[in-house]
């Protein structure tokens, strides 16, 4: 229990000192997705919103084509078959009279016949009296009246819709008005909801609607989802009346299509029109019947040009296929359960902005390295864009586009900054680590024999130069320390302004570091009398990098140090130095007293952390053990790993040796 109170209130006290350092990094992502947020709501990225949602509407997997609905399109053959344009009411009348012999549900007449006092008008008025499954159209919507088109004379106001279509401000079509209120009040209904209602009607299904445009409109039990200013991603767009997204029929052929020549010569199964919604309209490219879209992936349009699947972001599509998708839509709906495009609210929306752009910051957190940073926020933006997508084919518009751009904003954003902290932190640590370094491993070591020969006999003139050699050695720390942070690691300072380019070779540098150390004025030198020369050849083919070089020979000094320091009575003292298939080794070895009998240095000072962590860097160890039959062995091992890249990485070990003196 207490172990784990105690662990408990360490992680607390970790977490409290790291919580400063996690605000630095931290708020300038979470800035990033703040302003992501209010571009968002100000409208900034409705244009990118809306062409990403087109691209993912075009690339669904096909749907089945919808044989419900049938289009009778008018097209330039059509028109020179006949003759003439418009097209005369007397072939017109023909064709309706020969559709409804084969007993279609309902046809909408997607052309305009407000006009009464043509000649052959006789047929048509006649045609549209007696065949009470006909539904027309009028254009009804436009405040100025001289912009809107009568009904047709023959047709009772409930068997006409308006034909009335709505597009962004990018030219672009993605909803549609199924009811309004003209300007002077008058609730109306499209031509697609007329023949769904017409359709649906027959089979019993009961159309629902209130006196208000923006009343919920619903057939039995299946209720349409109204636009409103701020769906998906809109920004506060006009959605007056009872508007939908339209989610077209994903299919290169979605409809069958037939032409007027089909119908006039009978060249049609009569199984493709009986009990069908037909809708006949324009499509002649001549009478310019269009409007633009990019979130389908073919067009009656780009049929006749000869294009199979167009990549085009602007795609013409006629008048009356936009009134048979959005037919289709309501009537698969209900029948089907084909889902309708649905949006979340806006606070949860929101807040999946925020929840991927705090994940973009958890990868900049936890990932240091920036390739891994770039690559897993590359694997999460491919993981967000598929989420998005299947939702949208399932039948909800999640924002992308602002979700995107705070998870790689608020990542990059977190990366760049906790990397420039951490370099801080790092440039900090090894200031320090350096101070330690040059202290230890300079005064510390004259300061130590000061001390152990306090308690001697000694001369004051030996004892004043002690003290002087300590003093200059304080006073060369601050220039030693700023040369070396100035040299970007490639320079070792030693006592006695001594500078060692650490891009010569490893066996050069260790025999410099030895004679260098030996002559320093420590007690335990004195008594030594066999010197053995070391050979640091088996080392020739070592390839370290300078910081791992830098480790090494620091630790070789103050093992000869310990040495100087610590033993006692030592007549002789050894470098070995040795390679087996494996490993390396170095040892340092005295036959003298005292080293491990000294409990602060048993435990591991200063310089024992030094060895560990060079012997954790190299991937090897370190040991410390009494040598027989008096003495102390002082012992490094790490392994051979001599490859064609370590050569190319740590050229400096081909480099001859230099030394420098006196800073020059």
């Amino acid at each position: 229990m207490k172990l784990a109170l105690t662990i408990k209130s360490n992680f607390w006290k970790k977490l409290h000192h790291q919580l400063p350092l996690w605000r630095e990094v931290v708020m300038p992502g979470l800035s990033v997705v703040g302003f992501i947020m209010l571009a968002r709501s100000i409208g900034l990225l409705q244009s990118q919103e809306w062409l990403v949602f087109d691209q993912l509407l075009r690339v669904r997997p096909n749907e089945a084509i919808d044989q419900r609905v049938v289009i009778v399109g008018i097209d330039e053959d059509d028109i020179n078959y006949v003759g003439s344009y418009p097209i005369p009411n007397r072939e017109i009348a023909k064709m309706l009279n020969i559709l409804h012999t084969y007993k279609p549900r309902v046809i909408g007449l997607d052309l305009f016949k407000d006009k009464h006092s043509n000649s052959d008008r006789a047929d048509l008025a006649l045609a549209l009296r007696e065949n009470t499954n006909i539904i027309g159209i009028e254009v009804a919507l436009n405040q100025k009246r001289t912009f809107n088109v009568n009904l047709p004379p023959e047709l009772p106001p409930e068997r006409v819709g308006f034909a009335d279509l709505i597009v962004d401000p990018d030219g672009k079509l993605r909803r549609n008005v199924l009811a309004a209120k003209t300007h002077m009040g008058k609730l109306k209904y499209s031509l697609p909801l007329c023949l769904a209602q017409f359709y649906l009607r027959e089979q019993g299904i009961i159309f629902h609607h209130g006196s208000s445009s923006y009343d919920p409109i619903q057939f039995g039990s299946s209720r349409l989802v109204r636009f409103l200013p701020n769906s998906g991603g809109y920004v506060g767009t006009d959605a007056n009346g009872f508007q939908i997204l339209l989610n077209f029929r994903s299919h290169p052929e979605p409809f069958r299509t037939l032409s007027l020549r089909d119908v006039l010569t009978k060249k049609i199964d009569p199984n493709w029109i009986r009990d069908r919604v037909v809708i006949v309209g324009m499509t002649a490219s001549s009478i310019k019947d269009t409007f633009t879209t990019s979130a389908v992936k073919r067009t009656l349009y780009t049929r006749d040009l000869g294009i199979e699947n167009s990549a085009n972001q602007f795609q013409s599509i006629y008048g009356v296929e936009i009134h048979a998708h959005t037919t289709s839509q309501i009537i698969s709906n209900v029948l089907d359960g084909r889902p309708l495009l649905k949006v979340w609210p806006e606070f949860w929306e929101y807040l999946w902005i925020l929840a991927w752009g705090l994940l973009g910051i958890i990868l900049g957190l936890i990932l240091q390295s920036p390739v891994k940073t770039l690559l897993n926020l590359g694997l999460a933006s491919i993981a967000l864009v598929g989420i998005c997508y299947i939702l949208l084919v399932v039948g909800w518009w999640i924002p992308l586009v602002p979700t995107l751009l705070s998870l790689a904003g608020a990542g990059l954003t977190t990366s760049f900054f906790d990397r420039d902290l951490r370099t801080l932190l790092e440039q900090r640590s090894l200031t320090l680590k350096r101070s330690f370094e040059t202290i230890h491993n300079g005064p510390l070591q004259t300061l130590a024999v000061i001390l152990r020969s306090l308690g001697e006999d000694i001369e004051t003139e030996k004892l004043r130069s002690q003290l002087e050699q300590l003093n200059r050695e304080l006073r060369s720390i601050p220039d030693s320390l700023s040369q070396e942070m100035l040299s970007r690691n490639d320079s070792l300072y030693l006592e006695g302004n001594v500078v060692i380019d650490l891009q010569i070779p490893i066996a050069e540098l260790l025999y410099h570091i030895y004679d260098s150390t030996l002559q320093r004025k420590f007690q335990g030198f004195e008594t030594i009398q066999s010197f053995i020369p070391p050979n640091f050849e088996p080392l020739e083919e070592c390839y370290l990098n300078a910081d791992q070089k830098r480790s090494l020979y620091l630790f070789f000094q103050e093992a000869l140090c310990n040495v100087g320091k610590h033993s006692q009575r030592a007549t002789r003292l050894d470098v070995v130095c040795t390679r087996s298939a494996s490993e390396y080794c170095l040892q340092i070895i005295d036959n003298g007293v005292g080293i491990l009998s000294k409990s602060n240095y048993q435990s591991g000072g200063g310089g024992t952390d030094q060895a560990q962590y060079l012997a954790r860097k190299l991937r090897g160890k370190f040991r410390r053990f009494r040598h027989s039959p008096q003495g102390t062995v002082c012992e490094l091992t790490w392994p051979v790993a001599s490859t064609w890249w370590q050569r190319f990485l740590y050229p400096g070990n081909w480099k001859f040796f230099s030394a420098r003196t006196d800073g020059t």
